[in-house]
């Protein structure tokens, strides 16, 4: 069996890196298409660019980390340049596989790239790139061309009566284009595409794949498969066979020689022959590519070799799934996350909610999941040393509680009221929280007005809305807990507190209080609630996010709502964001406010009103963000990172907000030795909280001081200057750090001067 050695080119799990710094934590798995130089492959994947190297086994990711403008990636080609043209939503990136770095990247208006070709300029001897793609909502050739060792974007060639264009190849002097209206060739320096027509008039049906090599092109439509040699006639292979109708993909090895795929199997075509050589129904086979006697086929998980009829699986140990839809970080450096696809653990263990194949590489810790995880995860969160699910439209359950002390395993199930239709019984919740007294709350949509409901060991209580006094609803979807044990729950009619005396299954005591989003007459429907470490109910709005300051008094639990402006008028934060039903509210480990959006990032404030870094978050415009779409946020609150959960991947940044630091024994000094000039300073990492520094020589001159004021966070800078500006000459400094009480630590550092 082959082994797939990943190099994990991120590196920042445990790494050094400074403030701001992000890396990018993607998974590969889902290839869509890939081609082969006979020493590599190259993987177009939902999550990057990947090189396998067929001979060491050597499997590269590349992704934002190493300047990819975008890694949820769909086509790849090599063109006679050896370089590899990527097409995915946001454009056409061009890679430099020496260099591994991107050398242009065309955005233009594109929305989806389907195929590339190389094309040939005779008697000039010129190469040209021709793109099918969706530009500005219509369909049509985008033409790109080298001059000067440098790519060019020339023209756009409409097609506007087309609705698709699945495929573009090159066949002689002609290009080809696989429609939804069937084939249309021509030659772009003869016919501009407006005029090309169907090459192979006599073929009326559906045409399902297409591919050349050299002076060969396979053809299959709905009932054949024809062989077509350069300037000939076609000739049909195979006719009137029930297999060929699933046929999606097709690859030429020789004359009459093919390698077809469907969903689940693999075909050898030739003369009167369409033979299944290998058949598995859970694989997804999605693009394949033939290279001498070698068969390479991309699935939904990793990519394979045929050999005969031999499907070797070849994968690495990665996450299963690439768009969480909710992460939680763990102790000892460990983090889940879960999306209706399944579960992956940084380990990696993981959880499918589909079946898969025993033919699955040993190298990939996938086991398939014992519950059905619906359509979406709600809520996920630990507690006791478990971690509790949130399910939507769940088969199973309402709420799993997983066991991740040795991988992934389900613990129990929580069951609150279904919703029963015509053909099934779900479950649906969209909150879950955990009192200070252990109790499980959770909301859900029922058919039986009991939106509550609270779970305790095998105890069990549904609250219905005639026994809050009608103050519920079945629209009730948010909740969360304050410091004084009172339930906050939202729905589009405001928000209600609950506050229990005694057992919470048969209390003593019920105080139902509604409170209104906020005092104005425009009535606010809440998106997300959430109760910070101070006790503020913060409330995320359509028109931003504001909060209520509690209180202990329980008919009058709130005591203002702001932020205000000096009028006493209500001015949200983050006005001009979009949020929606999805955006969270998350609290980093010194209690700033971080909110999600699906369309701009994530966003930052701390309770005095502050933003970090500024008030425009953190997105792909300022930063390595894999996606302004973006599900939920958790935290290591020792090593002061946040996991930014997108829907391209998991976005993981260094922030200024860890625990405070106990002592100076952390302290650490990287790069060492320091080379100046430098882009990047010298980071001092591992401060105490008010920490100032002095640069000094060994013989305790002072060359620079460094106060609190410009220490970001528990990390200081220095640019390798003195007080004058000037760089420092090569030698061996100190480095002293001190707090506000005279506590200290003194550190060296080797400066090399180029």
């Amino acid at each position: 069996m082959r082994r797939l050695f990943i190099t994990l080119l991120f590196g920042l799990l445990l790494a050094q890196v400074r403030v701001g710094e992000m890396r990018s934590i993607t998974s590969t798995l889902d290839v869509r298409d890939l081609i082969t130089t006979r020493q590599d492959l190259f993987l177009a994947t939902a999550g990057g660019l990947a090189k396998y190297n067929i001979n060491s086994g050597d499997y590269k990711i590349y992704t934002k980390d190493q300047g990819m403008g975008d890694t949820d990636i769909n086509i790849v080609h090599l063109d006679a340049k050896g370089f590899v043209w990527i097409g995915s939503k946001m454009g056409v990136q061009v890679w430099d596989p020496d260099q591994e770095m991107i050398i242009d990247w065309f955005q233009l208006d594109i929305e989806a790239v389907t195929g590339f070709s190389t094309y040939n300029v005779i008697p000039d001897d010129k190469d040209m790139i021709y793109a099918a793609v969706k530009n500005d909502g219509v369909w049509g050739i985008m033409e790109f061309i080298y001059s000067n060792n440098k790519v060019y974007y020339r023209d756009f060639y409409e097609r506007d009566d087309i609705s698709l264009i699945k495929n573009i190849i090159t066949f002689g002097d002609h290009l080809f284009i696989h429609t939804n209206e069937g084939i249309i060739s021509g030659n772009p320096h003869k016919n501009h595409p407006l005029n090309w027509t169907n090459p192979y008039p006599s073929l009326d049906q559906d045409i399902l794949a297409i591919d050349a090599k050299e002076d060969v092109l396979a053809l299959i439509t709905s009932n054949s498969i024809y062989s077509i040699k350069l300037g000939q006639t076609p000739v049909a292979l195979v006719r009137e066979d029930v297999n060929i109708l699933s046929i999606h993909s097709v690859s030429v090895r020789g004359e009459q020689d093919f390698i077809a795929i469907s969903d689940s199997v693999i075909y050898e075509v030739g003369t009167d022959k369409l033979v299944g050589k290998y058949i598995d129904n859970s694989f997804l086979f999605k693009t394949i590519a033939t290279d001498l006697s070698l068969t390479w086929v991309g699935t939904r998980i990793g990519f394979g070799q045929l050999d005969g009829i031999i499907f070797e699986h070849i994968v690495g140990n990665e996450p299963f799934i690439n768009a969480p839809q909710t992460i939680q970080y763990l102790e000892n450096n460990r983090w889940i996350m879960a999306n209706d696809v399944g579960i992956s653990m940084s380990g990696w263990s993981n959880v499918s909610s589909n079946s898969y194949s025993n033919g699955l590489s040993s190298e990939l810790n996938l086991e398939q999941s014992t519950i059905h995880l619906g359509t979406q995860i709600s809520n996920m969160f630990e507690h006791n040393n478990k971690v509790f699910i949130g399910l939507i439209n769940s088969k199973s359950a309402g709420v799993a509680a997983i066991d991740v002390s040795n991988g992934i395993t389900v613990d129990q199930l929580y069951l609150p009221k279904v919703y029963s239709n015509d053909s099934e019984e779900i479950y649906v919740v969209f909150g879950v929280v955990v009192d200070q007294k252990d109790n499980i709350w959770v909301t859900s949509a029922n058919n039986f007005n009991q939106p509550i409901s609270i779970f305790n060991g095998g105890q069990f209580r549904h609250i219905s809305i005639a026994e809050s006094g009608g103050v519920l609803s079945n629209n009730s979807r948010l909740i969360t807990v304050d410091n004084y044990n009172r339930i906050w729950i939202g729905s589009s009619a405001g928000l209600v507190m609950y506050k229990y005396s005694g057992n919470v299954m048969d209390p003593t005591n019920n105080v139902w209080v509604t409170e209104a989003v906020n005092p104005e007459p425009t009535k606010r429907t809440p998106l997300d609630i959430n109760v910070s470490s101070k006790n503020r109910l913060w409330i995320l709005t359509p028109l931003g996010l504001i909060h209520k300051d509690l209180q202990v008094s329980e008919s009058n639990p709130v005591s203002n709502t702001g932020p205000t402006g000096n009028n006493g008028e209500l001015i949200p934060y983050f006005s001009n964001v979009s949020f929606n039903e999805y955006s969270r509210i998350r609290f980093d480990p010194r209690g700033n406010v971080w909110v999600t959006s699906q369309k701009d990032g994530v966003h930052i404030v701390t309770e005095n009103g502050d933003y970090w870094p500024d008030i425009n978050g953190l997105n792909t415009s300022n930063s390595n963000l894999l996606s302004n779409y973006v599900n939920d946020v958790t935290f290591d609150s020792e090593d002061g990172l946040a996991y930014i959960a997108t829907d391209k991947g998991v976005s993981l940044v260094r922030i200024p907000y860890a625990n405070e630091k106990k002592s100076y024994k952390s302290v650490g000094i990287f790069p060492s030795p320091f080379r100046i000039p430098n882009d990047k300073p010298l980071t001092i990492d591992g401060l105490k909280d008010n920490s100032s520094l002095k640069i000094m020589t060994l013989n305790g001159m002072l060359l620079r001081s460094i106060s609190n004021s410009e220490v970001n966070g528990y990390q200081a800078y220095w640019d390798g200057r003195d007080e004058k500006g000037q760089l420092v000459g090569s030698g061996v400094y100190l480095i002293t750090v001190y707090d506000n009480k005279g506590v200290f630590s003194m550190e060296k550092v080797a400066v090399i001067r180029k």
